[in-house]
């Protein structure tokens, strides 16, 4: 810039921006350089509206560094117009200069400069403007409210996460704009301001801390959780609310934990609502009951059409309902059950048993090429697959006789591992290197093998069978818990 420029700057400066009555000729002659270019620093001190305004303009667009000390004087300039496009001008300019007169600028009358201001703040990214700003998000213009948010999230200085999740306390301020503007620091630091908040005495802040994490791109299960223990309801159900968007295991388990100890009706029913939504129980692929009590068709009770025929078996009382007594030389034949698929994918097989023998198979599909069996030996239950015909059958074998009382035993078969369930609880693991991968050749059968057996007998079960389910799908210990729960 020519020191012509820089002597028009400094009488802009010094006169203050005194309008000078002089005529269009005369202000044209003297706003242009010997070059023939404009000078938009002499511009600045015309009389004339348009021309200063234009001249901020011009200035912006050059985006020169030397420019800041003019365009500083005109943010004092009379006309809002004027200011307006001064602050415009300096967003383009990052000049560190421009810092305190910007901040200034923000309690300015005209709420296009107090626009403007924030946004020009927010170009320069200046850690000091950031108290300032923090009060422009109270603005009673929304569009200066929200520059301001945006300024402070170009600021980007973690030594302001304290601050910013202070925000998070003020009513004036809403949830979104305050965890949006902590976001610009990035998810940890974020995440560590909003859940230090549920240590605040108020209420209000906690449950505001709730709504904000709802915001957040980042995983908050833990803090979720702990807080569904806090002392007020409002916070409590609030997140459980919150919760509906990451359910998963570990929810589950604290959210029917809660339910069990909550006083309030309101967190309740939100507590009840959401495990009936996010977590509906598994629906059996098949299911005998044996309640009808028919002596020749055991029916699937699902309706999916896997019925079976009993061999010698007896409708007697059973766990639930009826149930059917079996003994040497009786079982359920049910054939290849096409809609039982078990190849590749994980599976899950249950019923309640009262054994008078300390062997027996209780359910078994397949053979001695694949197949598996949920059965008894030496009194003690087990559960086994054959991958192939190749390689030894994987048993999970329990440890404790189970006697001749009511038994509930469920068995799963996983990706990297077959377990054992007895009452509930898990007895036995033993891992493998995946699933069944074929739907076997040989059919299926409740209280006996007919064939050759995949694991290590096909001796009939002497006892009641009851409540025979399968599922296509490997049940939690917290699933295969509530079934057996269900049903004592």
């Amino acid at each position: 810039m020519s020191d012509k420029i820089r002597l028009a700057g400094k009488l802009v400066l010094a006169l203050g921006l005194v309008a000078f009555p002089v005529s269009s000729h005369r202000l044209a002659a003297s706003s242009e350089t010997r070059t023939g270019q404009r000078d938009h620093g002499a511009d600045l001190g015309s009389p004339t509206l348009a021309v200063r305004v234009q001249a901020a303009i011009e200035l912006g667009r050059c985006a020169d560094r030397a420019s800041t000390p003019l365009l500083l004087a005109a943010l004092k300039d009379l006309e809002p117009a004027v200011r307006r496009e001064a602050a415009k001008a300096l967003a383009a300019i990052p000049d560190a200069r421009s810092v305190p007169a910007l901040i200034e600028s923000l309690r300015d009358e005209d709420t296009n400069v107090r626009m403007y201001a924030a946004y020009a703040l927010g170009e320069i990214r200046d850690v000091r403007a950031a108290d300032a700003l923090l009060r422009a998000l109270r603005d009673a213009q929304w569009c200066v409210r929200d520059h301001a948010a945006w300024a402070l999230r170009e600021v980007r200085d973690p030594a302001l996460a304290e601050k910013y999740a202070a925000l998070l306390q003020d009513e004036a301020v809403e949830v979104a704009t305050a965890t949006w503007i902590l976001r610009g620091l990035g998810d940890e630091a974020a995440l560590q301001a909003v859940t230090g908040l549920f240590q605040a005495p108020q209420p209000a802040a906690r449950l505001r801390a709730v709504r904000a994490l709802r915001e957040l791109n980042t995983a908050a299960v833990e803090p979720l959780l702990a807080a569904l223990d806090d002392p007020d309801p409002a916070v409590r159900q609030s997140v459980v609310e919150v919760l509906e968007k990451t359910p998963g295991p570990a929810v589950k388990q604290a959210l029917t934990a809660r339910l069990a100890v909550e006083p309030e009706a309101p967190v309740r029913e939100a507590l009840e609502r959401l495990l009936r939504s996010a977590y509906p129980p598994a629906e059996p692929a098949a299911w005998w009951s044996f309640d009808d009590q028919d002596p020749l068709t055991a029916r699937d009770v699902t309706g999916r059409g896997s019925d079976g025929e009993i061999r010698r078996g007896t409708p007697v009382p059973g766990k639930v309902g009826a149930a059917l007594k079996f003994g040497t030389g009786s079982y359920v034949g049910l054939g290849k059950v096409p809609k039982l698929p078990m190849a590749n994918q994980g599976l899950t097989v249950m019923a309640w048993v009262r054994s008078e023998a300390d062997r027996g198979v209780v359910v078994a599909r397949g053979g001695a090429a694949c197949g598996y069996s949920l059965y008894l030996l030496d009194g003690v239950a087990r559960f086994g697959i054959r991958r192939d015909q190749e390689r030894p059958a994987f048993i999970a074998a329990g440890r404790e006789p189970l006697g001749r009382e009511w038994v509930h035993l469920a068995a799963v078969v996983r990706s990297d591992g077959i377990e054992l369930y007895v009452n509930g609880k898990r007895a036995a693991r033993t891992e493998t290197d995946g699933f069944i991968p074929g739907n076997a050749g040989q059919g299926m059968e409740i209280g006996g093998d007919l064939g050759n057996s995949p694991v290590e007998i096909t001796d009939s079960f002497v006892g009641i069978i009851d409540e025979v389910k399968v599922y296509l799908t490997a049940l939690s210990e917290e699933e295969i818990a509530e079934q057996c729960e269900n049903n004592k």
